[in-house]
């Protein structure tokens, strides 16, 4: 799994995730996603269109950013995942914590709301 550090500025970060996101495609990625996200305490919109598969490491990784991003009153929207990751984020009810959008414009938009 590869993480692209697309914008982070004074408004949001908008970071793309490509790959398999499970125990081998994790590696130290998990700690790098959150110390780029966490520390900077801003709303943060995660493209995952690339990413093709994610196991339950995958989501905890995300569940555990979109919980300590809350603490700071900013959200983690989630961008066009394939319909398979998807439903699994609906299935678990994760969706419920990180918003999912499939147009940008539309997710930048559930960021600002988090100000």
């Amino acid at each position: 799994m590869e993480m692209n550090l697309v914008k982070a500025d004074e408004d949001y970060i908008h970071i793309e995730l490509t790959g398999r996101v499970d125990l081998q495609g994790i590696g130290d990625l998990d700690l790098e996603f959150t110390k780029q996200v966490v520390t900077r305490k801003k709303p943060v919109l995660v493209d995952i269109s690339g990413v093709d598969f994610m196991a339950s490491i995958g989501l905890r990784m995300l569940i555990t950013v979109a919980k300590s991003l809350s603490r700071f009153g900013a959200k983690l929207v989630l961008l066009n995942p394939h319909n398979d990751v998807e439903n699994v984020l609906v299935t678990s009810g994760f969706d419920q914590i990180m918003p999912i959008s499939h147009d940008y414009n539309e997710a930048v938009r559930i960021l600002k709301d988090s100000d």
